[in-house]
């Protein structure tokens, strides 16, 4: 079930002086997990400029850490959804909801274009130059390797409608 807390919130600061194509948070840990962006043990991979594929648009992935470490077998089958918010923490977007699964030959996935960049630029969103991005997983099954399954398949909330987690949309989804 979703919680109404984010499993996770990141606030980058000085949003519009980030000279880096991509900003990188710090580990988390989500339904037994730690999630990272590529090999720097980090999870949200955030492209403040958008990514080659999209630089029209904020691009947001989320991956998990050390995906080389992992045993054979393992995987995390996951809802997952994010929310952009200003520095007074007014919700900008709402991305759809993501279903795929984590797994060391596919470690992370997410939206090149979550958000249009041009409207970071619309007076008063940016007032403190500061962007939060909240991250809400949903760990709908574990595999941890050789063993079984260590949680039940789950159903998704979508508006009020309970909706088995397989059969959530896997539009603008994209592997990385």
């Amino acid at each position: 079930m979703w919680s109404q807390n984010p499993s996770f919130r990141f606030k980058i600061e000085e949003f519009r002086k980030k000279k880096a194509d991509h900003i990188l948070s710090k580990v988390f840990v989500a339904g037994g997990c730690e999630w990272q962006n590529n090999n720097c043990y980090r999870f949200l991979y955030v492209y403040p400029k958008g990514c080659e594929l999209a630089d029209d648009h904020l691009s947001v992935f989320l991956r998990i850490a050390k995906p080389k470490s992992l045993p054979i077998g393992w995987k995390r089958n996951v809802s997952v959804y994010f929310i952009v918010l200003n520095h007074r923490n007014i919700e900008h977007c709402r991305s759809n909801i993501l279903q795929g699964t984590f797994e060391a030959e596919h470690p992370g996935w997410g939206y090149e274009k979550l958000f249009p960049l041009s409207e970071l630029k619309e007076e008063g969103f940016m007032g403190k130059d500061s962007l939060i991005i909240e991250v809400y997983i949903n760990v709908i099954e574990a595999v941890d390797g050789d063993s079984e399954d260590v949680s039940e398949k789950e159903t998704v909330d979508i508006n009020g409608f309970q909706v088995s987690a397989s059969h959530v949309s896997y539009k603008n989804l994209l592997f990385v």
